[in-house]
């Protein structure tokens, strides 16, 4: 009984110790290995903040630029062609009636980029060109929606329309009725080039429910590159202040010769440039 009794005090010490040892090693390796894990997930959370502020620098956008090149159609030369080399999204807005209105049409959109309708409307003054398409204030209503549906049947590739010219018809009631109302049918949006003041064309458009947006900058009224890169340097002030801007610049070579300089150092500085379709509400 006694020797039981010894045995089992024995037995005890030596469990007693096994459990001190293993007490020590228990304290001794979670301290290490915390330390090992705290400094990981330290290097991990580095990691994961770095790569977020990555994709947050690559996906903003210091502004939205749209660019709208009116009067496409007249021509079929290197200043044409250069426009389908520009390396952003651009909106070229195609005068029906002439020899390249379809064909160009074609090229643009097959090149990447986005075509309206540049539709002949009524001046204050004397209004030029484009007679089988031009739509003026004495016109009936059927003549109006007839002439729209010709200019679309003309350039197929459209999926929107702006006015070209147009300060007086831009300005009156039934004429822009007409249009919003055709507009409406095929589904299409409207920009206003804002040729006057006294525009209706966005409110009309809005209560007929028919997408649209207005110019805010002409770039190239003047014809020389500097007064192009001052009106260029509006736009993106604009965009910078209220988020998006619309310019609206022609097909000419001195338009081409800034645009194709500047875009790239847009782009490189973090402006996005935009389809006009993007930019309509």
């Amino acid at each position: 009984m006694i020797i039981i009794v010894i045995l089992l005090i024995v037995l005890k010490k030596m469990d007693d110790q096994a459990n001190k040892i293993n007490q020590e090693n228990i304290q001794k390796v979670p301290i290490e290995k915390i330390k090992e894990v705290e400094e990981e997930k330290v290097f991990k959370n580095k990691e994961e903040e770095e790569d977020k502020l990555n994709k947050k620098d690559s996906s903003t956008s210091l502004g939205e630029i749209s660019i709208v090149i009116d009067d496409f159609g007249y021509r079929n030369d290197d200043v044409s062609d250069g426009f389908l080399k520009i390396n952003a999204n651009l909106t070229y807005a195609i005068i029906p009636g002439h020899n390249y209105s379809t064909s160009f049409g074609e090229k643009a959109v097959n090149a990447g980029y986005e075509v309206i309708v540049h539709m002949p409307m009524e001046n204050t003054g004397k209004t030029y060109g484009e007679e089988k398409f031009v739509l003026m204030t004495d016109m009936d209503s059927e003549t109006i929606k007839r002439r729209i549906n010709n200019a679309f049947s003309q350039i197929p590739t459209a999926i929107g329309m702006n006015n070209h010219q147009g300060s007086k018809a831009s300005a009156d009631q039934h004429v822009m009725s007409n249009v919003a109302k055709v507009i409406k049918e095929k589904g299409l949006f409207f920009l206003d080039s804002r040729t006057t003041v006294e525009t209706i064309i966005v409110t009309t458009m809005e209560v007929f429910g028919v997408p649209t947006a207005k110019r805010n900058i002409f770039l190239d009224n003047e014809d020389n590159e500097l007064e192009i890169k001052k009106q260029l340097q509006k736009l993106v002030k604009k965009a910078s202040m209220d988020g998006s801007s619309i310019g609206i610049g022609h097909a000419k070579r001195n338009t081409l010769r800034v645009l194709k300089e500047e875009i790239p150092k847009l782009q490189k500085r973090g402006f996005k440039f935009v389809f006009v379709s993007e930019m309509v509400h």
